[in-house]
């Protein structure tokens, strides 16, 4: 198997090529706007065929898969693009920026019979993988309430490209698009339920940008459980990413740092942690997934069904009327 990606940025760095590596996928061409950063990364993972023109990369072909890895205001016309060549293709969260733009990537999914990923890397990481099988089991019986966090010092800090994410041109929306999207993705899945109402409160603090770079929601789930966010770019020092479920025989708590256990409290209050591993760097493991799934011709492991109901939500918290 072969690969191509369109955008050499932060995340394709960090996630999308360590992942191809791992899983053995030659990485065939690369694709960036930005000369600088498509050397730089071209060199570091011996990708020789390397682009500036996306359209003239997907003419030239020569590879099986493509990731997406460009701001979400791009990412229906080059997946539609890639279906249409016959290409495989993983595209970064969000999937789009409107819920029409996910409808057309969905049927042009289906229509060439190739396979869409939305690449929702959070419900790969080992803390979660081993909180929803806790879920699962029924060893806390059932989840009543939902509380997560995910909270850094801005997406500037993360990449030096990571201006777009405060133009509502490239990102569609603020904070709540990029890391509240995440929290809400995983903590649907992390449940197995819908969200049937949902409502947030945006404030802008510190970027440069008319967008929210702080929001807090409120949600409720179609199994009953209620829930709350917290997502944040103007949040200083660390990084927060924790997500704490109370169930009706005790408490779930991942914590932020992907190497600590997961924490479980007894109604009692007693505890006890659950070991998790240790968590592949950069968050390939979704990649991987994906490489698996094609290589054995099973489903889409984050369908773009999936992306679309997680873009919806966040739409709705927004105010929009997306259900």
């Amino acid at each position: 198997m072969r690969a191509a990606l369109i955008g050499a940025g932060k995340i394709a760095e960090t996630g999308h090529l360590p992942g191809y590596a791992h899983a053995g996928v030659e990485i065939a061409a690369l694709c960036d706007r930005n000369p600088a950063g498509l050397s730089r990364l071209g060199d570091r993972f011996a990708v020789e065929r390397r682009y500036v023109d996306w359209r003239a990369m997907i003419a030239d072909g020569g590879f099986d898969v493509v990731s997406i890895c460009t701001p979400p205001a791009m990412h229906c016309e080059m997946t539609t693009t890639c279906l249409a060549h016959g290409y495989h293709v993983l595209v970064e969260k969000p999937m789009a920026v409107t819920l029409a733009e996910c409808d057309e990537m969905i049927a042009a999914a289906e229509s060439s019979n190739r396979m869409l990923m939305v690449a929702h890397n959070q419900r790969f990481r080992l803390q979660h993988v081993a909180a929803r099988q806790v879920l699962d089991s029924g060893r806390l019986g059932r989840p009543r309430r939902v509380h997560a966090v995910f909270a850094h010092g801005g997406p500037e800090r993360w990449t030096p490209s990571g201006a777009w994410y405060f133009d509502r041109a490239t990102s569609g929306h603020g904070v709540l698009i990029d890391l509240g999207y995440h929290k809400i993705d995983l903590l649907r899945w992390l449940l197995g339920q819908e969200i049937t109402e949902i409502h947030s409160l945006g404030a802008t603090f510190e970027k440069p940008t008319s967008l929210d770079d702080t929001a807090a929601v409120v949600m409720r789930f179609d199994g009953g459980v209620i829930g709350t966010l917290q997502a944040s770019w103007a949040h200083h020092p660390d990084v927060v990413d924790s997500v704490t479920v109370d169930c009706e025989r005790g408490s779930l708590f991942v914590p932020s740092n992907p190497s600590e256990p997961l924490q479980i409290v007894d109604p009692d209050g007693t505890r006890s942690a659950v070991s998790c591993g240790k968590d592949d760097p950069g968050w390939s493991a979704g990649v991987r997934a994906f490489v698996e799934a094609i290589r054995s011709h099973q489903p889409s492991p984050v369908a773009g069904k999936e992306g679309r109901a997680t873009l919806a939500a966040v739409l709705r918290a927004y105010g929009a009327d997306a259900f």
